[in-house]
């Protein structure tokens, strides 16, 4: 009998990857509850996942063929939630802008804004490096490239809060509190643009000759800060915490910055911040492994199952940096694989080279059995890394 999992239940639990991992052993497809309680065929290995994350009979438009299962309803249709033609005429509009001189620019940068995180802690002492480093620092790098005048940075960080909270009303009540902000940000561009990607988005034209709309310019504002904030952070402070259980690799890594690049992949596929991705629809029936997937259910994937497949590296449960794999479906795979991967992989790296640098003397302050994760039926990650530091 075909299993059913309760995401947010498994989300929590401290070796999350390794069980989903084993499962995914016996069971290629399971069903899958979410938080707000619906449920999903869910396809847990590697190879399944990347011939299907590229099958066009599974829909990422759910407003149109599964409006019941659509994050918002009534709200803008944004960049993952669209099919082709539409997702590939908008993508290459985002493409040519995260590939223009706004990101290459601000790569000098993401060091500057690591340090001066940095510089806010003592010289010693114990501090939750998600809350002073692992989570601000990306949301820093998001202001910089939507242009978030220095002196809205409080509010903005304020209304971020809660977007990735369990509960249904208080993660629609931020999510709405950000779509205010970001729409007067997005009317300050019009009037008056600036050196930064939404400026540039903003100026922007479509094949067609039109522009982006208010909705579809706040709906990617939206979808910058959750495939680039949140994430990011999650892996920062997860590649953080395996570095800190593996302290021959670590002091590697620390003598050999060169290194970097290997721990960043392994933290990527070992402990990647996607539990689940977003739903999919099925617009005609099909197999997938074995299980009839009838037209208009729902398909969902789990890149923290099919990155511990031993089809991406075998021994799939050891972190083992020195025979890390770009192979991992950390960033997706197929037409919605991430757009910001590189930088969001330059963003793990410059935070881990920084901290390592700054820090001869870097070690839990707690045993980690007491570390927690959080409950979320789509992203993985610590709630706290309380460390003990010296410079």
């Amino acid at each position: 009998m075909i299993p059913v999992l309760d995401l947010v239940q498994i989300s929590a639990l401290p070796d999350a990857e390794r069980e989903l991992g084993e499962l995914a052993r016996r069971y290629p497809v399971v069903r899958t509850r979410q938080a707000d309680g619906t449920e999903a065929w869910t396809v847990l290995g590697a190879e399944a996942a990347r011939r299907l994350l590229g099958d066009p009979r599974l829909s990422n438009d759910l407003h149109r063929y599964a409006p019941q299962a659509a994050q918002t309803p009534d709200g803008p249709v944004v960049l993952f939630e669209q099919d082709n033609p539409d997702h590939a005429r908008y993508r290459r509009l985002v493409s040519a802008a995260f590939a223009s001189r706004t990101v290459r620019s601000l790569e000098p940068r993401l060091a500057e804004l690591a340090r001066g995180l940095l510089d806010a802690l003592p010289p010693a002492g114990e501090a939750d490096f998600v809350a002073a480093f692992a989570y601000p620092f990306p949301l820093e790098v998001i202001c910089e490239l939507l242009g978030v005048p220095p002196g809205d940075r409080e509010v903005f960080h304020a209304r971020v809060q809660n977007m990735d909270s369990p509960s249904l009303p208080v993660r629609q009540a931020a999510m709405d509190a950000f779509a205010a902000y970001c729409t007067k940000l997005v009317e300050a561009k019009r009037r008056q643009p600036t050196e930064d990607l939404l400026s540039e988005l903003v100026a922007a034209r479509l094949d067609d000759g039109h522009a982006l709309s208010l909705e579809e310019l706040v709906g990617f504002c939206s979808v910058l800060l959750f495939a680039g904030h949140v994430t990011t952070g999650h892996v920062i402070a997860s590649a953080l915490l395996e570095l800190l259980n593996h302290p021959e690799e670590l002091e590697a890594v620390r003598a050999d910055p060169a290194l970097v690049a290997g721990a960043t992949e392994e933290a990527l596929r070992y402990h990647g911040s996607v539990l689940s991705t977003t739903n999919r629809v099925a617009v005609d029936d099909l197999d997938i492994e074995g299980v009839l997937v009838r037209r208009g259910e729902l398909v969902r994937f789990l890149p923290s199952a099919a990155n511990r497949d031993p089809a991406v590296r075998a021994d799939p449960h050891a972190f083992d940096p020195p025979r890390a794999t770009a192979a991992h479906l950390a960033f997706g795979h197929g037409p919605h694989f991430c757009l910001g991967h590189q930088l969001a992989r330059q963003e793990i790296r410059t935070a881990l080279t920084e901290l390592l640098a700054r820090y001869p003397v870097l070690e839990l302050a707690v045993p980690a059995a007491k570390l927690t994760w959080h409950s979320s039926d789509v992203l993985r990650g610590l709630t706290a890394l309380p460390l003990r530091f010296a410079s």
